[in-house]
């Protein structure tokens, strides 16, 4: 699941750099010797031995990183901290456009290859591909479980394969070792000049996926990603490019189709056929999942209103679904499959994503390694000098592409980047407004002394609280309107944790004789299940959850000529917060004993 995307980009990678850069043996040699540093230099140096060491409590990725930044960097509004804060949150989006281009490109790339076994085929490629993408996106709600129990083993199958084919191939022209030695790659850039920025753009297709490794880091652990790597994947790799650049070398005519023209044969050219759409699958799929995992980090840090998230297996908290991601997914696969039409095309539009992500990880890093591990600056600014610099030759050279494809990762990241930055802006003015609220505990207490104005009922009501030192709103509208309240108020505030996952129980804290308050601490990666932390033991001994009645707010906003949004702002909050999952749905509440208030809140 890990290596599914790098483990499949030789089936285009390299064709796509070579046509960049040239049919002579001499530019063979050079984009080979390009592919193989790029390799070495991003994946086995800066991510494999680097980037795994940023694990926050286990886990990585993109919303990772941002937790493990200084707080001063992480709560930042404006300024040059504001600043990474959208670039991290640019990082999140370009993985939802990945989830998006993966899937069109692996599948098809593989599709493709039916011209190899019958050149008339070739027309079916995009029916093929679009009747794959379908499955696979309509089968998600069933979770993951049953297909990756054969994840691993026919990915070792893919990888030796295309390990053994290589090797063969090379061993019929060692001329290119060659490529080993750097100063082919310096010599290429040399005579190439500026062109050579064209050629990076399709040299970071080899690549693709590395983020994964670090995104994956929770579900695997460093020393295995580190050891499938090193052990069987990168040197796979390393000798299926190898084998074609020798093939190419011997038989120009297999420029273009150097992967699939390794082998000849109806036969072994099915064979490979399939197991390439397979390993493709698992690619999609690992991608398919990886911005599920994204969104709901992103919903419970606060990025991203309230979604369905759907959990596919009891067992395994990281297999979900969120059917509204997943349905823009299927949308926007399909319709990149039908407006491209080949993996070439496709090229250009995927780099950007890839290139933008390593760009933001490196100069986050930078800020982990300087104010949280407290790292020399006479060794974090070389080392990260050399990685800043080779992830912006790669951002300069696909944003070349922009015209072909470049632009559509460009805007989806600028927009839900944009989302994201303005929901978290508008959640603070909203708790802002919710902390103006006039009514008091005391007030309250003296209310329920005096007895007259306000009736007491039986039972235990239990109150959401979005502020935690706030009385909730919903028990505000309860004794405004209703001139009532229960005879036990339990406030509940859950607090989401810099950590993927929380180990503390609930904590339960009394207020008065009739009012307490419990605290749930949730990591970023749990789900929300609130009647299930509420029957804990820690809590179970002074209220009983299962008899009682849940209150809640659903609010609409009003917009405010002194708010602190502006027009557009308003209007993007007010449209993510009206199609946010109710609190009862996101809470797993019992819908039997909800009661629900509407209240209106100025922003």
């Amino acid at each position: 699941m890990v290596y599914g995307d790098i483990g499949t980009s030789p089936i285009y990678a390299f064709n796509e750099s070579v046509h960049a850069g040239g049919s002579s043996p001499s530019s063979i040699l050079g984009v080979l010797s390009l592919v193989f540093w790029t390799l070495m230099l991003v994946v086995s140096v800066k991510y494999l031995l680097l980037v795994l060491r940023a694990d926050n409590r286990g886990e990585g990725g993109v919303l990772a990183l941002l937790a493990l930044m200084p707080t001063k960097i992480r709560n930042a509004t404006k300024g040059g901290y504001g600043f990474m804060v959208f670039c991290l949150l640019m990082a999140a989006a370009f993985i939802f456009a990945d989830g998006l281009l993966t899937p069109a490109i692996s599948v098809l790339s593989a599709a493709e290859g039916l011209k190899s076994i019958d050149p008339s085929w070739g027309l079916y490629a995009v029916p093929v591909t679009v009747i794959i993408l379908a499955i696979l996106f309509t089968f998600q709600f069933k979770g993951t479980q049953l297909i990756g129990n054969i994840f691993g083993p026919v990915m070792v199958v893919w990888f030796l394969t295309i390990g053994g084919l290589g090797l063969f191939h090379l061993s019929q022209n060692l001329n290119a070792l060659q490529a080993l030695n750097p100063m082919l790659a310096i010599d290429f850039i040399g005579a190439n000049q500026w062109h050579t920025l064209l050629v990076m753009s399709s040299v970071i297709l080899a690549v693709t996926g590395a983020e994964a490794l670090y995104a994956d880091l929770g579900h695997f652990g460093k020393t295995p990603i580190r050891i499938g790597w090193f052990g069987l994947v990168g040197i796979s790799l390393v000798l299926n490019y190898f084998g074609q650049g020798a093939l190419m070398l011997r038989d120009p005519s297999m420029i273009g189709n150097s992967f699939f023209g390794m082998v000849t044969g109806q036969v072994p050219s099915i064979l490979l056929f399939v197991i390439t759409t397979v390993a493709t699958v698992i690619a999609s799929q690992a991608l398919i999942s990886g911005v599920a995992s994204i969104a709901s980090q992103a919903i419970q840090l606060g990025l991203l209103p309230r979604l369905k998230v759907n959990h596919t297996n009891e067992g395994h908290r990281g297999q979900i679904y969120v059917p509204l991601v997943n349905a823009l997914m299927f949308a926007g696969s399909i319709s990149l499959v039908l407006i491209f039409e080949s993996s070439a095309a496709l090229a250009g539009a995927y780099t950007f994503a890839i290139a933008g992500t390593m760009l933001v990880t490196t100069v986050a890093m930078y800020f982990v390694a300087r104010e949280k591990w407290k790292f020399s600056k006479f060794f974090i600014i070389p080392m990260f000098s050399i990685f800043g610099i080779m992830d912006l030759v790669f951002v300069v050279s696909t944003s070349t592409k922009v015209v072909t494809g470049a632009w559509l990762p460009m805007l989806i990241g600028f927009c839900l980047g944009s989302m994201m930055w303005i929901w978290r802006k508008g959640r603070r003015v909203l708790n802002y407004r919710l902390m103006d609220e006039d009514m008091t505990i005391p007030q309250i207490e003296r209310m329920r002394a005096k007895g007259h104005k306000v009736a007491v009922s039986k039972g235990t009501g239990i109150y959401l609280s979005a502020v935690k030192d706030a009385v909730p709103q919903a028990l505000q509208q309860q004794i405004r309107v209703l001139h009532s309240m229960p005879e036990k108020i339990i406030f509940v505030s859950v607090e989401t944790i810099d950590d993927p996952v929380s180990h503390e129980p609930p904590k339960y804290e009394q207020i008065n004789e009739f009012m307490g308050r419990v605290t749930l601490k949730a990591g970023f990666m749990e789900a929300r299940n609130l009647p299930r932390a509420l029957k804990s033991k820690a809590v179970a001994d002074y209220f009983d959850e299962k008899e009682a009645i849940y209150y809640v707010t659903e609010r609409t906003l009003v917009q405010s000529h002194k708010g602190d949004l502006n027009r557009i702002e308003e209007i993007v909050f007010d449209t993510l917060h009206r199609n946010a999952s109710t609190a009862s749905r996101y809470f797993k509440l019992p819908a039997h004993r909800v009661i629900t208030f509407n209240v209106s809140v100025e922003i």
